[in-house]
């Protein structure tokens, strides 16, 4: 995602971030979805067993990239 600079490595976070909220977005619009019959109850599980996959990596990728943070930067610096 990134190369080895510094600031790279805080934005990747940033973009992270940013897919995560998009993730719970998409969550909340799916429950929107099949309370309104739009969609199936089976299909309504089936996407949300996607999303719910790709919040997952989401969320593993954004603790690998602070981990390498810390590693390399300590902690000063670092915003969640």
């Amino acid at each position: 995602m990134n190369d080895e600079d510094v600031d790279e490595i805080g934005m990747t976070i940033a973009y992270l971030k940013r897919a995560l909220k998009a993730i719970t977005v998409s969550i909340e619009a799916a429950i929107q979805l099949v309370s309104r019959k739009q969609i199936t109850p089976s299909q309504h599980s089936v996407l949300q067993q996607r999303l719910f996959q790709v919040r997952d990596g989401i969320i593993a990728l954004m603790g690998e990239y602070r981990q390498e943070w810390q590693r390399r930067y300590g902690s000063e610096g670092f915003r969640s």
